[in-house]
């Protein structure tokens, strides 16, 4: 399996792994790095991250990457998902990938619809 098709697995499992709040398999380094929507502060260590994943998994529906871009050891995946009360999200996830595992995420989100007045 080639650095590509490697990198395109470990963030299928990453969006299977956050439909269905199984996060055991995540190819995460120990001293792992995210960023992103509702994160203040970067959280640091694959415990951590996994913590944080698992807090905000339940509320993502139906969540999908409508596009990979991958060079090297970096990737975007453009990603929509429905929050819990039917709000639609678009946004991506930043990934970078050292030795077959994820070193750092980033989650971009436009989150204005979850306050926009209806």
């Amino acid at each position: 399996m080639n650095d590509r098709s490697k990198i395109e697995a470990m963030i299928n499992e990453f969006y299977l792994a956050l439909s269905s709040d199984d996060l055991s398999n995540l190819q995460l380094a120990e001293n792992v790095v995210m960023t992103g929507v509702f994160v203040p502060e970067p959280i640091v260590g694959k415990a951590d991250v996994i913590q944080h994943l698992r807090e905000t998994s339940p509320f993502m529906r139906n969540i999908y990457s409508s596009r990979l871009i991958i060079e090297n050891g970096a990737a975007v995946a453009l990603t929509e998902f429905d929050v819990v009360n039917g709000v639609h999200i678009e946004g991506a996830y930043v990934f970078d990938v050292k030795d077959g595992q994820f070193i750092r995420l980033q989650s971009l989100f436009d989150t204005r619809s979850l306050f926009a007045k209806s």
